[in-house]
């Protein structure tokens, strides 16, 4: 998704409309009965290499967390509250995906949460 939101304004006209929902991905896992890729070696160091070969490729800077898999029910509850604050928008949704994807931090801390 942090991929994804950096390519964006890219390939979208700059005047379309985008709704940011945050997703409990483990969430539609368990839903399904299955487990991630991040759980699977072959497919862990597959999705690990894809990745930092798209960050490469799209010039988008990429710091993997240094734990993967990690909750990340805080940070999705604070997208929460933003989305029904009615602020979810790309300005308060960048610094949450940076914070994670480009810079590596998790905020299983709350001094980490606290800096974000």
């Amino acid at each position: 998704s942090y991929l994804a939101f950096e390519r964006l304004p890219q390939i979208l006209p700059a005047a379309t409309p985008v709704r940011y929902v945050p997703v409990l991905f483990a969430g539609l896992l368990r839903h399904w009965g299955n487990v991630g890729p991040a759980e699977i070696p072959p497919k862990r160091r597959f999705t690990f290499e894809h990745v930092a070969w798209i960050a490469h490729r799209d010039q988008a800077p990429l710091a993997m967390p240094a734990v993967h898999p990690f909750n990340p029910l805080p940070l999705l509850r604070l997208a929460v509250a933003l989305e029904l604050e009615g602020r979810l928008a790309r300005e308060t949704l960048a610094p949450l995906l940076r914070f994670v994807w480009r810079h590596g931090h998790v905020a299983q801390q709350q001094a980490e949460f606290e800096a974000l």
